[in-house]
C-alpha cells in the first residue's frame, strides 16, 4: 500500500495537479444550488491533492506505537504528565491567610484529591467569575462559578489560558531600580521622600495612570489619595476601552450608564457591527449562555433569529442567519436609517439595493415590539451607541430585553482624552511623579503622542506589572505584580456584582498587588492586600456577624446583593442631526479598521504561548496577525492566496508599518482590518517578534476605524500559519439543515 501511495504521489506531482485551485472553487460555488457547507477551501474543492495531503499527514493507526505493546497516544500522556509534575514540585506555597475551600469536604490537602476555591479574573475593567482547581496547592484548572449569575459555570479562552501566566517563567520575578534587581524595602523607602515633597505640594506634580477600574477596594484607595493629594490627576487608558458606549449614553441620557442586554427574552437580535458572541465583549458568558438557549428549537419560546450589519467578518455576523457587510463609514448612515424606520428621527441613506433589506429588518423588529433587542458594536462612534439607545426605546426594550444601571467600571472617562491629556501634562513639565499601575502604555498608546519622549521629561516614573514590558524600560522603578491567583482583591461583574479575588497560592516571586503599592503612597506601607480588602469590607457590613458575612463571601466568590439595580430612564435626545453620506473611497485608498487579535487580546497574552497556538475564528490563524481584505479588491492588486501571503506597506496619517494581506470572504470591498496585539518587542521569549505592531497607524481619534489608508506591495511574501483540513468525512455531512417546521414535525 505503501508504494502504491508513493507511486501516486509522483503521478500527482508529475502531472502538475495543483492542490488548491480557486478559480475552480469558485466556479463550483456558482453552480451549486441551495446551501453548501465546508470547514476549510481544500475540503471544498475535493481535489486529489487535498485528499492525499491528508492521508501522508495522517496516515490510518499513525497513533499507535508500532512494535510494541505502549500506544503512542498513552507515551505522549504519561511523558507529559511526569514533565508537569517535576516541573511543579517546587510550587506548593500555600497564602499565609485563610482563604476558604468552594468545596467545604474535605478541607485538608489529600495527595490526588481536589479542592475548589472560588476567585475572579478581570478584563477591561470586568470580571469573569471563576472556580479554581487546586492540587496539593497547586492552581491546575479554571472553569466558571456556576453559583454566580455573571457566569453559571461559563468560562472563557483568556481564563482558560491563564494558568500559563501564572507559572510564565518570564513573568517579572523581582522588583528593579534602572534595570538593577532592589528589594520592596528599597523601593518603599526610596519614595518616601518624593512622597512626602508632593504632599507638601498638594499633589500638584503627582500623576496616576492605571488601567479600567471596578474595584471598590482600589477605588476607596484612591479616593484616599485624591484627599492626601487633592492636586493629584488620576488618569485612565485601555487600548480595547467603551469610550463610544459610554459617549453614546452620555449623549442619549445625559449620563453614563451601563447597559445589560437580557438575549433569552429577545425573539429578534440586531448587531450593528457587535461580536457579542466572542470573548472581550462585557458580558461574553452571560450573553452566550442566553442567546444560544434561545437557539434551541425545543424552547418553548420559539427560536431567536439574529441581523447583523457589520464592517468585517466576525463570530457573531457568521452565526446571524441575515447578515448585511457594509464599509465602516457606512454603519452610522445604515443604523440611522433603521432608526428613521422605526419612528427615530435620524435621517440617513443607504444604498439602493440594500433599502428592502432594512425595510424587512423594521419590519421583524416592530412585529416583535418588547421581544427585540439592538446591540452597537464597542468599535462605533458615541453617536451609534445613542441611536441603538433610542432604537430600543422606541421599541419597547427597556425592562424587557435592555437593563441600564450605573456604570461598572468606576470613574469612567473618555480613555482616549485622559492618555492625551497626561501626555500633554508630561510635555509641560508638570509632572514629577509618574506611577503606572498595571498596562503597557508605551506599546499600545496612539501613535500621535510619542508618550517615550514625554515621560522622559518626568523626573520620577514608577511601572507595576506582571511582566518587564516595553513600558517598564522607560521607567526608574518597576515593581512585579502578582497574578490574580497570587492576591486578594475585589472586582465587578457586568451585572454590577463584587467577586472576591481569592489567591490559591502565596506570590512565586514576592510580587506585590496594586493594593499594596497604592498602600505605600496612603502611608500603609507595611498592610497586606487581605488586610486592605478585608478592612474597607468591614467597612461597609452593617450587621452583627461580620466574620460570618465575610467567611460567606469568600466561599461563594461574590457579595451577596452587590448588583447594580436597574435604572428608568428616557432618552433625552429626541431628534439626531442629519449626517453627511459617507464618501466612497478615492481609487487607492481604502478605509481602515482596528480590533484587537481574538486570542491575545491587546497584547498582554502575547507571551502565552497556549493562546497564541490557539487558533482564531475566521481565519483559522495562529501566531500571527494579519490585514483582512476584500477577495475583489485582493484580485485588483495581484495578492497571493494562501500561505504565502502577499506583503505591503500600510499608510495612514503619515505613519506606516509593513504587514501581511489576508483575502477573507465577507470582507466589504475598500475597506481594510487590522489587528492589534503583536509586534511586541519585550513580551517574552514566547511572544517576541511575532506579526507586526499595528499601533504604529493607530491614532486617539481613529481608534475604531479612519479613512484614507494605502496600501504598496512591497515585492516580499510573508509565511503565516493556518490550521488545515485534517480530516476525510467519507461523504457524511458536517450538518444537515431544514426549517423549524420540519425539526418539529419529524
Amino acid at each position: 500500500m505503501e508504494e502504491e501511495r508513493q507511486v501516486e504521489l509522483v503521478q500527482i506531482q508529475a502531472s502538475g495537479e495543483k492542490r488548491l485551485d480557486l478559480q475552480q472553487v469558485r466556479a463550483k460555488l456558482e453552480a451549486a444550488k441551495g446551501p453548501q457547507y465546508w470547514r476549510c477551501l481544500e475540503e471544498l474543492a475535493d481535489s486529489k491533492g487535498f485528499e492525499e495531503m491528508l492521508h501522508r499527514e495522517f496516515p490510518r493507526q499513525a497513533s499507535e506505537w508500532v512494535g510494541g505493546d505502549v500506544s503512542r497516544r498513552n507515551f505522549l500522556k504519561l511523558m507529559s504528565a511526569s514533565l508537569a509534575l517535576a516541573g511543579l514540585s517546587g510550587c506548593t506555597k500555600l497564602p499565609v491567610e485563610s482563604i476558604v475551600p468552594y468545596v467545604r469536604q474535605p478541607e485538608e490537602i489529600i495527595p490526588g484529591r481536589p479542592l475548589f476555591y472560588a476567585t475572579a479574573m478581570e478584563l477591561g475593567g470586568y470580571s469573569l467569575p471563576l472556580l479554581a482547581r487546586s492540587h496539593e496547592g497547586r492552581p491546575t484548572k479554571l472553569e466558571g462559578n456556576p453559583e454566580h449569575p455573571a457566569s453559571r459555570g461559563a468560562t472563557d479562552l483568556y481564563a482558560q489560558g491563564a494558568l500559563l501566566d501564572l507559572y510564565d517563567p518570564d513573568r517579572s520575578q523581582t522588583s528593579t531600580y534602572g534595570g538593577e534587581v532592589r528589594p520592596w524595602s528599597s523601593f518603599v523607602g526610596a519614595v518616601q521622600g518624593p512622597i512626602a515633597a508632593q504632599k507638601a505640594a498638594g499633589g500638584a506634580g503627582f500623576r496616576l495612570l492605571t488601567q479600567a477600574v471596578s474595584s471598590p477596594t482600589l477605588l476607596a484607595q484612591i479616593q484616599t489619595l485624591q484627599k492626601n493629594f487633592p492636586q493629584m490627576k488620576w488618569h485612565q487608558w485601555e487600548p480595547v476601552n467603551r469610550d463610544g458606549a459610554r459617549g453614546g449614553s452620555q449623549m442619549a441620557f445625559g449620563q453614563q450608564v451601563e447597559t445589560r442586554y437580557l438575549l433569552e427574552n429577545a425573539d429578534i437580535v440586531v448587531s450593528l457591527d457587535a461580536d457579542f458572541l466572542m470573548a472581550g465583549f462585557p458580558g461574553f458568558t452571560m450573553h452566550t449562555r442566553e442567546w444560544a438557549k434561545r437557539r434551541n428549537p425545543d424552547n418553548p419560546a420559539g427560536m431567536n433569529r439574529t441581523y447583523a450589519i457589520e464592517s468585517t467578518p466576525t463570530v457573531s455576523g457568521f452565526k446571524a442567519d441575515h447578515r448585511l457587510p457594509v464599509r465602516t463609514s457606512e454603519l452610522e448612515p445604515y443604523a440611522r436609517a433603521l432608526a428613521s424606520r422605526l419612528g427615530v428621527s435620524a435621517g440617513g441613506t443607504v444604498r439602493p439595493e440594500h433599502n428592502a433589506w432594512l425595510d424587512a429588518l423594521a419590519k421583524d423588529l416592530q412585529q416583535h415590539r418588547g421581544r427585540s433587542v439592538i446591540i452597537p458594536g464597542e468599535y462605533q462612534p458615541p453617536v451609534v451607541h445613542a441611536l441603538a439607545h433610542a432604537m430600543n426605546e422606541a421599541l419597547g426594550a427597556p425592562g424587557s430585553t435592555v437593563i441600564y444601571t450605573d456604570a461598572v467600571v468606576e470613574g469612567p472617562v473618555s480613555h482616549a482624552e485622559s492618555v492625551k491629556e497626561l501626555v500633554g501634562e508630561m510635555n509641560a513639565g508638570k509632572v514629577q511623579m509618574l506611577l503606572i499601575l498595571g498596562g503597557n502604555p508605551v506599546f499600545d498608546a496612539p501613535a500621535e503622542l510619542d508618550i517615550t519622549s514625554a515621560m522622559g521629561k518626568v523626573p520620577l516614573r514608577i511601572h507595576h506589572g506582571i511582566y518587564q514590558n516595553e513600558t517598564s524600560v522607560y521607567t526608574h522603578w518597576h515593581v512585579n505584580a502578582a497574578h490574580f491567583l497570587e492576591e486578594w482583591s475585589d472586582t465587578r461583574a457586568i451585572n454590577g456584582m463584587v467577586s472576591i479575588v481569592q489567591p490559591l497560592i502565596a506570590p512565586l516571586y514576592g510580587g506585590r498587588s496594586a493594593h499594596e503599592v497604592l498602600a505605600v503612597f496612603n502611608g500603609q506601607p507595611d498592610t497586606s492586600s487581605y488586610d486592605l480588602v478585608r478592612a474597607y469590607w468591614k467597612s461597609q457590613y452593617t450587621g452583627a456577624d461580620f466574620e460570618g458575612f465575610w467567611r460567606r463571601a469568600v466561599h461563594d466568590g461574590f457579595v451577596e446583593g452587590t448588583e447594580l439595580k436597574p435604572k428608568s430612564l428616557k432618552v433625552t435626545m429626541r431628534a439626531f442631526p442629519a449626517s453627511a453620506a459617507p464618501s466612497t473611497p478615492k481609487d487607492g485608498e481604502f478605509e481602515l479598521m482596528f480590533r484587537h487579535d481574538p486570542t491575545i487580546y491587546d497584547g498582554r497574552f502575547a507571551n502565552n504561548a497556549w493562546l497564541q497556538e490557539l487558533e482564531k475564528p475566521v481565519t483559522k490563524l495562529t501566531w500571527d496577525n494579519v490585514v483582512y481584505i476584500s477577495p475583489a479588491d485582493a484580485k485588483k492588486l495581484g495578492v497571493k492566496e494562501g500561505q504565502d501571503t502577499t506583503v505591503v506597506k500600510l499608510s495612514f496619517r503619515g505613519k506606516e508599518v509593513e504587514a501581511p494581506l489576508w483575502p477573507q470572504p465577507g470582507q466589504p470591498d475598500g475597506c481594510l482590518t487590522a489587528f492589534f496585539g503583536y509586534g511586541r518587542t519585550r513580551a517574552g521569549r514566547t511572544g517576541n517578534d511575532h506579526g507586526f505592531n499595528a499601533y504604529k497607524v493607530r491614532f486617539s481619534d481613529t481608534a475604531g476605524f479612519g479613512s484614507g489608508a494605502k496600501i504598496s506591495p512591497t515585492g516580499a511574501t510573508y509565511k503565516v500559519a493556518s490550521l488545515q483540513g485534517y480530516q476525510m468525512l467519507e461523504g457524511r455531512n458536517i450538518v444537515r439543515s431544514a426549517t423549524v417546521a420540519t425539526y418539529q414535525g419529524n
